[in-house]
């Protein structure tokens, strides 16, 4: 050590000296301990980040899969029964040379004359038998009533429509609003069940 630091150490007291060792052996050992113990809060707090990203993106990748599959089920199910319709809406074949039938115009669909031998539905089985026909017709009972607000459509009227392509729509709607409504049931459960 330097000659001038020696006579200086001498001069002071021991104990001045102990307890200034002392102070600073306790300084540093609880700028250790701080800093430790700040050191592990940081490391819990970022593994806690951590874990809870990864909760979400689990979370994420589930409601996915989910998704994925309740379309798939959808998909599915809205092809089978768009099939299993087509097969039920076949044309019923009348005879072995049948006659075109012309298709109809949006304002004769309006005005019900969809009633050819291709129609939407099958009549029901009648036990009637129909007799002569007799010389002289009674007159109607009234008219059937239509909508008082009904207005000419221009555009809609020049578009023809075929009865085959009507009952094509209707059963695409039909699948659709199913498809839809058990979507929707499943939606719910599911809501009701995460909670």
């Amino acid at each position: 050590m330097s000659t001038w630091l020696i006579p200086w150490l001498g001069a002071l007291p021991l104990r001045w000296i102990v307890s200034s060792l002392v102070a600073a052996g306790l300084f540093w050992t609880g700028y250790r301990l701080g800093q430790q113990g700040i050191q592990q809060a940081w490391d819990a707090d970022r593994q806690q980040q951590q874990t809870t990203t990864l909760q979400q993106s689990l979370q994420v990748a589930q409601v996915q899969t989910r998704q994925e599959q309740i379309n798939q089920r959808i998909t599915t199910d809205h092809d089978a029964r768009k099939t299993q319709l087509q097969r039920l809406w076949q044309p019923q074949k009348v005879s072995s040379n049948p006659t075109p039938t012309p298709p109809l115009s949006a304002s004769s669909l309006a005005a019900g004359q969809c009633t050819d031998a291709r129609s939407l539905r099958e009549p029901a089985p009648s036990t009637y038998e129909p007799g002569p026909v007799p010389a002289y017709a009674e007159p109607a009972a009234g008219v059937d009533a239509t909508a008082s607000d009904a207005l000419p459509d221009p555009a809609r009227a020049q578009t023809t429509v075929s009865c085959e392509q009507l009952a094509s729509d209707a059963a695409q709607t039909t699948l659709m609003v199913l498809s839809f409504q058990r979507w929707y049931a499943e939606q719910t459960k599911a809501a009701g069940g995460d909670r």
